[in-house]
């Protein structure tokens, strides 16, 4: 066997362990997520005739799991006022084919009828996020 054979040999065997590891890896921190997972009913949340903040993510993103406690404090600061709703992708697929979702974290900020009023592909800060429902009249 010619030292260039092995070589392309050696290459390939360690891409595919590589490759092997990054799908465990993967795989366990998706599973990670699982318990945490709940089906969100669009219906009821607009039944509450108040305006809706959907964030839209998967529990192992990054950038989701920077929001998480943003949204934990709008929540708190509209009680009563609005709906903060984590919406994951994994399990609410209509919800992410009805809304178009394309990249995660997608925040999603509806009118009490359902109507969109604004979406944001990304990361908001607490101090955006009081912004655009100050835009939709609402204050903390």
């Amino acid at each position: 066997m010619s030292l260039r054979t092995r070589y392309i040999l050696i290459t390939a065997v360690l891409v595919g362990i590589f490759a092997g590891l990054t799908y465990v890896i993967f795989i366990m921190d998706r599973s990670a997520s699982l318990s945490e997972e709940t089906h969100i009913d669009l219906e009821e949340l607009l039944s509450k005739k108040k305006p809706v903040l959907l964030e839209f993510g998967k529990g192992w993103c990054s950038p989701c799991k920077y929001m998480k406690p943003i949204l934990e404090k709008t929540s708190r600061a509209f009680e009563g006022k609005a709906v903060v709703a984590t919406v994951d992708m994994d399990v609410n697929m209509h919800l992410v084919r009805q809304f178009s979702i394309r990249v995660m974290p997608t925040q999603i900020f509806l009118w009490p009828n359902g109507t969109e009023f604004f979406r944001n592909e990304g990361v908001l800060e607490l101090e955006q996020i009081v912004l655009i429902f100050g835009k939709m009249g609402l204050t903390p």
